[in-house]
């Protein structure tokens, strides 16, 4: 096995053994909180903590991987293994606020050095395939964590907890021999201002695909139910939207190699504008089943190809400043989304929600569309393209 596929299967396993820690925390923490007798803006606050601690974290991380990049990930995937186990163990709602923010933070310092690792290994010709690869593992992971821990809950919550949290630390051992030591090629990162205009459709990406996911992951299945489908119909719909997350990572970051990412990933906002748009007016199971599909394989992909295209924009010095950056917005995205789509759905009713989430997808698209612009192809932004391999 070459070293960059070595290379990106090390960090893409690692990379699942901390999404299921994640996977199980999102769907789980909320049902602790209710059955401690909290309210839906308490569960929702609590959620948003950890939002706020990968958006606090993430702009200084690239500091720190110059000399600790694998003591980086080490440390945060730790964190997250932490905080997942001893969660149902601790009492009140302001440790519990405490450990969903530390789990936050560890999970910028797990997936920045990683991600920029994934940017610095990929040739440019594959980076697509190599994000599609990643993300597909992420995915898979978070699904695992959920699917793991929902059926446990009734019976044995604080086991759930506590696998998951055993699953990520032992996945730190993958993390430790794919990241290396130090981040050479970060001593000149964050000493000049990023090239924004580079990167504006990646970022404003980013912050779409967390105002989706949050504003999905927090009000879809309320809208399943308010349309008369059972729990366990509402459940299935759910999981036709993981699953397809999960299956369109690769075959789409194979498109995007040989089609264009930029237009791949112009497309993929396209098509999930137009499933928000006939989620509200389908009522057959299985034609909302496949729409529901096809919103999901869209808005995960847009995620790794947006990181993706802005490895292309960006010289290798600012890769790591670029990931955390692209981190950050994708969280305040998380963030923004239940709480302006909640206030939608007050004034409005829940079929709102669609219509902020095609606003939201609209003026990334437009943003992108004026404001982006491909750096200049010099002799040295041709050089520093060339070399992610060898790094």
């Amino acid at each position: 096995m070459s070293s960059s596929i070595r290379t990106l299967v090390l960090v893409s396993l690692a990379s699942l053994g901390w999404a299921v820690s994640f996977g199980l925390g999102a769907q789980l923490a909320p049902l602790w909180l209710a059955d401690a007798g909290l309210d839906a803006s308490t569960r929702g606050l609590n959620t948003s903590f950890y939002y706020l601690g990968v958006a606090i974290a993430s702009p200084v991380i690239p500091l720190g991987m110059r000399r600790f990049n694998r003591l980086c990930v080490v440390v945060g995937m730790l964190l997250d293994a932490i905080t997942t186990a001893v969660f149902p163990f601790c009492q009140g709602i302001l440790v519990w606020h405490l450990l969903r923010f530390l789990g936050g933070v560890g999970t910028a310092l797990s997936l920045i050095p990683m991600e920029t690792l994934v940017n610095h290994n990929a040739a440019p010709e594959h980076r697509a395939r190599d994000f599609g690869f990643y993300a597909f593992c992420v995915a898979l992971g978070i699904g695992l964590g959920a699917w793991m821990g929902l059926p446990l809950y009734p019976h044995v919550p604080h086991l759930a907890f506590i696998l998951a949290g055993l699953i990520t630390l032992g996945a730190i051992v993958l993390a430790w021999l794919a990241t290396p030591k130090q981040c050479s090629l970060e001593k000149e990162s964050c000493q000049s201002p990023l090239p924004w205009r580079s990167g504006v459709f990646s970022l404003g990406t980013a912050w779409a695909q967390g105002f989706l996911e949050g504003g999905s992951l927090t009000f879809l299945a309320s809208f399943l139910l308010f349309r008369g489908f059972t729990e366990s119909a509402t459940g299935n719909l759910v999981g036709c939207m993981f699953v397809g997350v999960i299956l369109a990572q690769l075959p789409l970051s194979w498109l995007a190699d040989r089609l264009g990412r930029i237009r791949v990933l112009i497309a993929c906002h396209l098509l999930l504008g137009v499933g928000l748009l006939l989620l509200p007016l389908i009522e057959m199971p299985a034609a909302l089943g496949i729409t529901l599909l096809v919103v999901g394989a869209c808005c995960g992909a847009l995620y790794p190809l947006g990181l993706a295209v802005l490895g292309d924009r960006l010289p290798a010095a600012d890769l790591a400043c670029g990931n955390a950056w692209y981190l950050t917005s994708n969280c305040a995205g998380s963030l923004s989304g239940p709480l302006l789509i909640g206030l939608a759905i007050d004034a409005f009713g829940l079929s709102s929600q669609f219509v902020v989430g095609i606003t939201a997808i609209a003026s990334v698209l437009a943003m992108g569309l004026l404001l982006d612009r491909p750096p200049a192809r010099t002799s040295q932004t041709v050089a520093t393209t060339s070399t992610p391999r060898a790094a």
